[in-house]
Parts: C-alpha cells; sequence; structure tokens
C-alpha cells in the first residue's frame, strides 16, 4: 500500500473552502443561534458555549469538504449546509443548561435544531399562513419531527431527507 500524505484539518479546509466562507458560514451559525437565544429569553437558563460552537462549525465544515470530494461537486447546497449544521448541533450541543434552569430546557440544543430546520424549510416565514383548522395538525407534526430529534436517528442524510419533505409540503400547499 502506498504512502498517505495526511494535512492538518486547517490544510484540509483550506484545500476546499476559502477563509471567507469558513468566517461566513460560521458568523451564519452563530447569528441563528444569537437569534435563538435572544428570541427563547434564555439568559439566565442557558449558557451558549463558543468554545462547543467551534467544534460543531469544524465537524459542519470537515464533513462538508469531504462531501464535496466525495461527490466532486463544487458547492453545497443549503439543505445540506442545515441538515449537517443541525446534525453536529445535536450531537456536540453547543447549549449548555445553568443549575437550576428547570426541566423544560433539557432539549435546548433539540429546540435549536428544530428551528433552524424549520427555517431552512420555510415553514416558519413571516408570510406563510394557515387555516385555523389546520392548526391543531401542524402542532402534531412539529412535535412529531421535535420527537424525532430528541430520541431518533438524527444523521444529517436524515434531516436532509426531513427538510426536502418539508420543503416539498410546503410547494403543494402554496400551489
Amino acid at each position: 500500500m502506498k504512502d498517505r500524505e495526511f494535512n492538518t484539518l486547517k490544510e484540509e479546509l483550506n484545500e476546499t473552502f476559502s477563509d471567507e466562507y469558513i468566517r461566513n458560514a460560521g458568523l451564519f451559525i452563530h447569528r441563528l443561534a444569537e437569534e435563538f437565544y435572544e428570541n427563547r429569553h434564555l439568559e439566565g437558563k442557558v449558557f451558549f458555549s463558543d468554545t462547543i460552537f467551534e467544534y460543531c462549525l469544524i465537524d459542519i465544515l470537515v464533513d462538508l469538504a469531504r462531501l464535496k470530494h466525495f461527490h466532486d461537486i463544487s458547492r453545497v447546497n443549503y439543505v445540506k449546509f442545515i441538515a449537517y449544521t443541525a446534525s453536529w448541533c445535536l450531537k456536540r450541543k453547543p447549549f449548555q443548561l445553568l443549575e437550576g434552569c428547570g426541566k423544560e430546557y433539557i432539549y435546548i440544543n433539540e429546540q435549536f435544531a428544530l428551528s433552524i430546520l424549520m427555517q431552512a424549510a420555510g415553514c416558519v416565514d413571516r408570510g406563510t399562513s394557515y387555516l385555523a383548522e389546520q392548526e391543531e395538525e401542524l402542532i402534531l407534526k412539529i412535535e412529531q419531527i421535535f420527537y424525532h430529534l430528541k430520541y431518533r436517528n438524527t444523521n444529517p442524510q436524515t434531516l436532509e431527507l426531513l427538510l426536502l419533505g418539508m420543503q416539498s409540503g410546503t410547494m403543494i400547499h402554496r400551489g
């Protein structure tokens, strides 16, 4: 077997992504996390760990780099990017509970993943409206997705399929 040259992580990422792409990806995900944190009024209950987040970002980018090389593609689409982001946030758990915060925050990372998946699928756009009789069914569907995020296999492939299905459903609904 031929000797293989192994690159450092930084070299691997820099071969695949520009510094600007890496910075923008990190800023984008971090902004989503900040908005989630502020909208849910998590201060004093939950801590967002920038150190854990940095590892999430590295894992996301390494997986996307390998995906690009494997499929010989120049760009990774938004659905894949969000699926990998949600998957790694579920694994690494950048939102950490503070002592005494209450049991309603136990699944805060799953709630974050749900929020970015719903946003990416276009299900929480401000211009989207639902019929009153559909509200109960919609809540049930969201609860089922949340259940999946808490207890099922949440690899990027299943989350990508979930996103594609959600996007198809919104296209059918709007059509």
